[in-house]
């Protein structure tokens, strides 16, 4: 390490390379990383702490309801100027080669993987930029990081064992400003190992390092800051429930090694080679960093530099409303004028009220002379003077802070010429450019890594999966294959370039001007170039080769250069005008023959069309006559066997209603016959039962009395 990093170790190497060394020595780095970091993180939690307006009572406890959070407005403003959509991707040749067709469709393929953002929300390009973006503003640092992932599955075959790969990606993490250390240096160039925190539940780190390794790691809550480190702003009710082991993830230039390190643990967690073999072996880019020296590679925030007149600001506005509060009519009066306090308190309108003793009132000055009132206009005056230099104060801030670059660039009068206006618009974005083009180069530096990811670890049929190579237009689609053998080579970094295309707001009458402008520009070529094909047969296609190379300095021209280059090929092929007219003649007459034969045929088909149909006609009415005798010859059969089935039926009808007739009096007769029999048998009966009844009377009658009866 370097000389005056006292708590480092003093060589660059651990004294044992074992598990043990290496946490000692990374032990060792950490703390002292820690102690460079420490007053940084105190500042930067009390940034956010202010930014959120959950300051302390640094101006007053009495005075915290009257701040004006001014910087809250600014970093939402330069948020939302910096980043006013999801960055578009440019990817092109690096030299703008019109004949590099290869490197051309390998632009595209690149651009469509890099936009094609499938991540869940959350982890998704967009808010990781914006989140990296607040963090540079607020406590100074903004960063993120990228990874490989891959998904495969085993089988067992005749020839071995064959792993099958089901998914790749290349993912980007948001990285928190508090979970990342470095070694000590002065430059980004200079830096000798970058250290990612994360936090680990049991289940989490056992799938990591092993069930041994995690019953070992210490596991405690999470607070939102390093409160016990650094005097963070939160308290304990805001602890994570769910017990963690705090892991850090170090990537050493030196061997190019990542090691994995806890506190808790006496030994190195693991350790392994360059897992992603980048070029710059970081997989992250250079951090969105706030007002570096080449002291120390050390941020310092905004903040930090207008801090004093932002609690100015402070303190003047807390001053004003007091003393707003404090103007208001009130005075004092002599009591024994009662006249006065009537006049107050009553408000009479157009009248008049007595006075006693008036010379004694008149003597005492009168009105002047017995009411006393607040001295406002002096209080008045102060009020005044404060707003004036509450003013004067908000401007300096936006001259130290950069806004007033941001409001210089608004038009100020509606007689100001639009020229004038877009030169103010210019000069008025100087400063706050800066910041644009780092945010820019950050972006594009995140997905150029991206893309070397992709380059390195992917297989080539990944590639064109997730990429639709099989969508390209037709003219390249030849190409595909050379274009993803291309990316999969080390020459992809001299033959394609990847950069932001827009990052701040859109400037929609910007965009609008270039494409009017590549289409006028197209219009005037073609119009010259139609004049020269005409007085010079056969330089169409040298022509359309120049077209070509001014089209391939332009955006979004390259999916119009594959078709470019068929329209070439088939001018080259395409015989010069003026020649072999006699041939063109001939061609003529032969194609105004073969149309009269044609038209001959067509002629023919109609007849013979014709034809079939008269005859179709006639046989369809000879069918309708056939059908219309068979339809009446049925008819008349019907009639007669349905008038002979009727005769029979009424001759049924006739013979059953005799029979019915000739039944029903047998049955009467039967029945009467019936009847007289029960009569007869029923007066016997009676006669029979009368005779039996006088016959019991008589004997009754004849048997003698008793005395006593």
């Amino acid at each position: 390490m370097a000389t005056g990093n006292l708590e480092s170790s003093e060589s660059n190497e651990p004294e044992e390379r074992t598990p043990t060394g290496w946490h000692a020595y990374w032990s060792k780095e950490l703390i002292a990383a820690e102690k460079r970091a420490r007053q940084f993180t105190k500042q930067g939690n009390n940034i956010v702490a202010r930014f959120l307006d959950k300051r302390g009572s640094e101006i007053g406890a009495e005075n915290r309801d009257n701040r004006l959070n001014l910087f809250h407005t600014n970093i939402v403003t330069l948020q939302s100027m910096l980043y006013g959509q999801k960055p578009k991707i440019d990817v092109s040749r690096e030299h703008q080669d019109p004949d590099d067709d290869i490197a051309r469709v390998a632009s595209v393929l690149y651009k469509r993987m890099l936009e094609a953002d499938t991540q869940v929300s959350g982890e998704d390009m967009a808010t990781v930029l914006k989140a990296a973006l607040q963090d540079r503003l607020l406590p100074g640092i903004g960063a993120a990081r990228v990874r490989y992932e891959m998904e495969s599955t085993a089988s067992t075959t005749p020839d071995g064992n064959i792993e099958r790969i089901e998914h790749e990606a290349a993912p980007i993490d948001y990285v928190h400003w508090q979970d990342l250390r470095w070694g000590w240096c002065r430059t980004w160039a200079d830096m000798p190992w970058l250290a990612f925190r994360v936090y680990l539940d049991k289940k989490e780190a056992t799938a990591r390092f092993g069930e041994k390794v995690a019953k070992e790691l210490e596991y405690k809550a999470q607070l939102p800051s390093d409160d016990e480190k650094s005097g963070g702003q939160f308290d304990a009710d805001q602890k994570n429930n769910v017990h963690k082991a705090e892991i850090w993830e170090i990537w050493r230039k030196a061997d190019r090694k990542v090691y994995w390190f806890s506190d808790g643990v006496d030994l190195i967690l693991d350790a392994k080679d360059d897992p992603l073999a980048l070029d710059g072996f970081w997989p992250m880019p250079r951090p969105l960093t706030a007002n570096l020296t080449t002291t120390l590679f050390m941020p310092t925030a905004d903040y930090i530099l207008a801090q004093d007149l932002y609690n100015q600001i402070d303190i003047l506005n807390s001053r004003i409303t007091n003393i707003t509060r404090a103007v208001k009519v009130v005075g004092l009066y002599d009591k024994s004028a009662e006249g006065i306090r009537r006049m107050l308190q009553e408000g009479f309108e157009n009248d008049l009220i007595p006075v006693d003793n008036w010379a004694m009132f008149a003597e005492k000055g009168g009105i002047q002379g017995t009411v006393q009132w607040f001295p406002v206009e002096e209080i008045a005056r102060t009020l005044q003077t404060l707003k004036q230099t509450l003013g004067e104060t908000i401007e300096l801030l936006h001259q130290v802070s950069g806004m007033s670059d941001i409001m210089r660039g608004a038009a100020t009068g509606q007689y100001t010429a639009a020229s004038t206006d877009q030169m103010k618009a210019k000069m008025g974005s100087v400063r706050v450019q800066a910041l644009q083009d780092e945010f820019a180069r950050f972006a594009g530096d995140l997905s150029a890594l991206r893309a070397e990811v992709i380059s390195k670890h992917f297989t080539i049929e990944s590639i064109g999966q997730q990429s639709n190579a099989q969508f390209l237009p037709e003219p390249d689609k030849d190409k595909i294959l050379p274009a993803l053998q291309l990316m999969k080579s080390p020459q992809i970094k001299w033959r394609v370039d990847i950069r932001p295309e827009s990052i701040a707001m859109i400037d929609y009458a910007q965009l609008k001007s270039e494409r009017t402008e590549f289409l006028t520009a197209m219009a005037t070529y073609i119009q010259s170039a139609q004049a020269a094909v005409k007085s010079m047969p056969g330089a169409l296609p040298v022509l359309m080769e120049m077209l070509k190379w001014g089209m391939a300095g332009f955006k979004g021209s390259d999916y119009l250069e594959g078709i470019m280059d068929q329209a070439i090929e088939a001018a080259k092929k395409a015989p010069p005008q003026g020649q072999d007219d006699g041939k063109a003649q001939e061609g003529q007459l032969k194609l105004q023959i073969e149309q009269m034969k044609m038209q001959a045929q067509q002629q023919k088909a109609q007849a013979e069309q014709q034809k079939i149909q008269i005859k179709a006609q006639a046989d369809m009415q000879v069918l309708q006559m056939k059908i219309q005798g068979e339809l009446q010859k049925i008819k008349a059969d019907n009639e007669a066997d349905m008038s002979i089935e009727q005769t029979d039926a009424r001759n049924e009808l006739v013979k059953i209603q005799a029979k019915l007739a000739a039944d029903m009096q047998t049955i009467e007769a039967n029945l009467a016959a019936d009847l007289q029999v029960e009569e007869a048998q029923s007066t016997m009966a009676i006669a029979e039962e009368q005779v039996s009844h006088r016959n019991t009377m008589t004997q009754m009658a004849a048997q003698p009395r008793n005395n006593g009866e």
